[in-house]
């Protein structure tokens, strides 16, 4: 995250110097809303205009006459080749699509729009990003039957939560037996982790997540610091996740202080000895959820397929996901994912406010100049 939000700012500043030029708000938001919206926004007004039992049908309909849809999504490319193929079966609109990490997707974006040349029609990606997509008024607002599959809470300015990626630790079973697996987040701190222990270098709103959580229930500020510090002194850092869980798997590590849990499960599915869980299907440590969601551009070419593809993502595609070992924003038969877990609310507040300070304070951490508060 800390690439994220440095990338982040550097665009901001990029696109604040060129829209200058352009009559930019006074604000100093980017002004994009007006960006190549006017022709989508009739489409979308045509599809919500309808009754909502209509509506699916409407952009079907309009959307195999546009012929082919570009979505921009950060979910892996074994998760993103399946819902291509999917949507592509059902609908017969070709989709291409853009993979990349989502600070990538929301610069490309952002640059995008900008210029006044939207590539993309769809955005599927991670929670910060969406939101400041939402923020710069880049998406449109959906109205369709969607919204009522998912809870108020996983609504948001212009995106919805389609899934969740679940906030655990995970361990090979080879090597951390049921008894010594943690049961707190603070276990981490002990010293029987001592270079066990893996973090990931990004993992900033993991970080504001333990912390808030830790003085909301009793912690100061310096025992907080005091547990960080030991965690980090128990640890070796590794980028990505997909990466520390093929060391987890392989052995050559013991345990991830946090994973994202459907790539643990994904592991697991494919006979690597890594769990999340203990033995009876529980894990007592509070888990975040943290919401990843799928936004249309408000100027998209192809604005019916990205209606279509919004709309799909929170119906068929939640089974799509659920068939990935994802966690999905609604309620799917069969779905086993947060069976067990202790789940806690995922703090969107304050990370939306504030992201870039925790990266500030993470990166600090993992450094081990961060001082004890007074």
């Amino acid at each position: 995250m800390r690439t994220r939000m440095c990338g982040v700012a550097c665009v901001f500043s990029l696109l604040l110097v060129a829209g200058c030029g352009a009559g930019a708000a006074d604000s100093g938001q980017i002004r994009v809303a007006d960006v190549a919206s006017g022709a989508a926004q009739k489409v979308y007004d045509d599809i919500q205009s309808l009754p909502r039992a209509q509506q699916r049908a409407r952009a079907a309909e309009l959307a195999r006459q546009e012929g082919t849809l570009r979505v921009y999504t950060s979910l892996t490319d074994d998760v993103s080749n399946v819902v291509q193929k999917e949507f592509q079966r059902q609908f017969g609109v070709r989709i291409s699509m853009f993979r990349a990490n989502s600070e990538t997707i929301l610069q490309r974006v952002l640059q995008e729009s900008q210029a006044r040349k939207p590539a993309a029609d769809a955005v599927e990606s991670d929670f910060l990003e969406m939101t400041e997509l939402g923020e710069q008024h880049v998406l449109a607002d959906y109205t369709g039957p969607g919204l009522a599959r998912v809870a108020p809470s996983s609504r948001f300015e212009g995106w919805t939560a389609d899934r969740f990626n679940v906030f655990l630790p995970a361990w090979n079973t080879n090597l951390i037996k049921p008894a010594d697996a943690p049961r707190h987040w603070e276990d981490l701190a002990d010293p029987e982790y001592k270079g066990r222990l893996t973090l990931e270098p990004t993992d900033s709103d993991w970080y504001e997540n333990v912390t808030h959580y830790w003085l909301t229930h009793g912690r100061t500020h310096r025992q907080v610091d005091t547990t960080w510090r030991k965690i980090v002194d128990n640890a070796k850092v590794t980028k990505g996740h997909t990466t520390i869980m093929s060391l987890l798997g392989a052995g050559q590590t013991p345990l991830d202080s946090m994973n994202y849990t459907y790539i643990t499960q994904q592991a697991r599915a494919k006979g690597a000895p890594v769990a999340y869980r203990l033995p009876d299907g529980t894990n007592p440590i509070p888990a975040f959820p943290r919401p990843n969601g799928v936004g249309m551009l408000r100027g998209a070419r192809h604005p019916a397929a990205a209606w279509l593809f919004y709309d799909w993502m929170l119906d068929e595609g939640q089974k799509v996901l659920v068939a990935q070992h994802l966690t999905p924003s609604t309620k799917v038969p069969g779905d086993t994912s947060l069976k067990g877990l202790n789940l806690v609310p995922f703090d969107t507040k304050t990370l939306a406010a504030s992201s870039g300070s925790w990266d500030k304070r993470y990166d600090e951490q993992l450094r081990g100049v961060l001082g004890d508060h007074e």
